[in-house]
């Protein structure tokens, strides 16, 4: 059940901190005391955190932090301190303020006889050069590509052995352009697209049974949806805000290793392959925002696959279903059916709006939330911790879901869920707002004989996905857009569903 996956999703972590104050030596130099006797490094980073308002960021099994030191309680400064938790360790460790990053420097291969060419450019609409944003720049018949950023323009890196191959340029609304590589490397480019003319199919208004619509996605489910494991190439990415600014926004590219849709006994797994965080955030005042687990539990929002409550034919006698009306999705008819609980039901927290394929009577698209009294029977469930002297308040948990129709199967498209709190300071009568987005979408999908991931590269359901995140790959992002914080996000996520899905067939 989601219910249970995704209250552990939103586990969220507070912790107290304060900016330290800029004096003569560096932060390294603060004198710092250890606790007395044997304490496993986890439980010295604890204390260090507790008491010196230090924030570390770590990889627990690259740390050996279960490892005990002897540490006789002495005195000495933090860079000692930090020297000692790493000894006999890979890891180099840098500080931020009052942030401690340990992490494990990769080291670069270079392949001297691999050389690329590098493509930059801009897409714009061919008649008003209005900039093409979240453009798709693929090279044809090969797993590579980038997309656009919002001012429309790219960078793609290819290697030379491509160098007579061609490129395509496509989004929806513009007809798709190709073009050769030879003729795109001498300088920078100016690609416009024409606008793409559809005529839509004419649809009925006709009033639908909405359980005989249910029943009908129910006897197509088979049909619909894979039956064999597939590997997609996803774009994970979280945003998090106080009140009006931005203070994280980090994503990166997942793995994630499908299991079939008629399974119901194994899971999807996630790998982390890289990631990144913007270069600039507004800095925390008083109380840190933290997602746990997200990449894990995104993928449980896969409802159709995991068969949540609102669509177990079991459980369907503890909703009311009402047909709205017939919309288009991608030049699609397709049917809304609205849900809700029949009652305050204790385990049945869900309301939302189901968008039902008219011609193969698949679920395309999902958009749900916690009704009222379901946050408040979840609340302690939703928040791990609650600081002290403050009242935390769930205002709203909604999802939307989006599936893609692709060669008589239907496949996830994007993921999103967003997460609306008020935390309220009792004594000083402060009230903050923070509002939390993760969002999942699917560049590609391989079909075909593939190896499952080891049990030590799949996410963890404990694991914070920020923390993750301890260096910058320069030459893994080359071919991808910049994080900007004054970038419009939530309308670049948004953007996200209009995206074409490639779907690659192994031999």
């Amino acid at each position: 059940m989601l219910k249970k996956c995704l209250n552990i999703c939103f586990l969220l972590g507070f912790a107290w901190f304060s900016a330290l104050a800029q004096i003569g030596d560096p932060i390294l130099n603060t004198p710092v005391k250890l606790p007395m006797g044997e304490h496993s490094k986890s439980a010295i980073i604890d204390s260090l955190s507790q008491n010196y308002k230090l924030y570390f960021s770590y990889n627990p099994m690259q740390l050996n932090a279960t490892k005990t030191i002897n540490t006789q309680g002495q005195n000495i400064a933090l860079y000692e301190a930090i020297q000692l938790l790493i000894a006999q360790t890979q890891l180099s460790y840098k500080v931020f303020d009052n942030q401690v990053v340990l992490f494990q420097e990769e080291i670069e291969k270079e392949n001297n006889n691999q050389e690329y060419l590098i493509i930059k450019g801009a897409v714009y609409e061919a008649n008003s050069n209005t900039p093409v944003a979240y453009c798709n720049i693929s090279l044809v018949g090969k797993h590579l590509g980038t997309i656009t950023n919002l001012e429309g323009r790219f960078a793609v890196k290819i290697p030379n052995e491509f160098e007579n191959d061609t490129l395509g340029f496509s989004s929806l609304g513009y007809q798709t352009k190709y073009l050769p590589i030879a003729e795109l490397i001498n300088e920078e480019q100016t690609i416009q697209l024409e606008k793409r003319t559809y005529k839509l199919r004419s649809i009925d208004v006709v009033r639908y049974d909405p359980y005989t619509l249910l029943e009908k996605a129910d006897i197509n489910y088979t049909q619909n949806y894979e039956a064999d494991y597939a590997l997609y190439t996803t774009f994970y990415r979280e945003l998090t805000r106080e009140n009006s600014e931005y203070v994280d926004i980090s994503e990166a590219v997942l793995q994630i290793l499908k299991a079939p849709y008629d399974d119901k006994t194994s899971n999807d797994n996630v790998k982390f392959v890289k990631g990144r965080k913007a270069a600039k955030q507004q800095p925390l005042n008083e109380i840190q925002f933290k997602l746990k687990g997200g990449p894990y539990y995104i993928t449980k929002l896969d409802v159709v696959k995991n068969r949540e409550s609102f669509l177990n034919s079991e459980l369907r006698h503890l909703y009311s279903f009402e047909f709205e009306k017939t919309i288009s999705i991608d030049n699609r008819p397709a049917a809304i059916v609205s849900f809700e609980p029949i009652s305050n039901l204790r385990d049945i927290l869900f309301e939302g709006q189901l968008y039902i394929d008219l011609e193969t009577y698949a679920i395309a698209r999902v958009e749900f939330r916690y009704t009222k009294q379901g946050l408040k029977a979840s609340h302690n469930a939703l928040i791990l911790k609650e600081p002290k002297k403050h009242r935390v308040i769930a205002d709203e948990l909604s999802y939307v879901i989006q599936y893609k129709y692709h060669n008589a199967k239907w496949y996830l498209l994007t993921a999103r869920s967003s997460f609306h709190i008020r935390i309220n300071n009792r004594e000083k009568r402060e009230r903050t707002r923070f509002h939390s987005v993760a969002e999942l979408l699917t560049t590609n999908i391989e079909k075909g004989d593939f190896q499952k991931f080891s049990h030590k590269e799949i996410f963890r359901p404990n694991e914070i996905f920020t923390d993750k995140i301890i260096s910058y790959d320069k030459a893994f992002w080359e071919n991808y857009n910049t994080i900007k914080a004054e970038e419009n996000l939530e309308k670049a996520l948004k953007d996200f569903d209009k995206q074409n899905l490639m779907i690659i067939y192994r031999n």
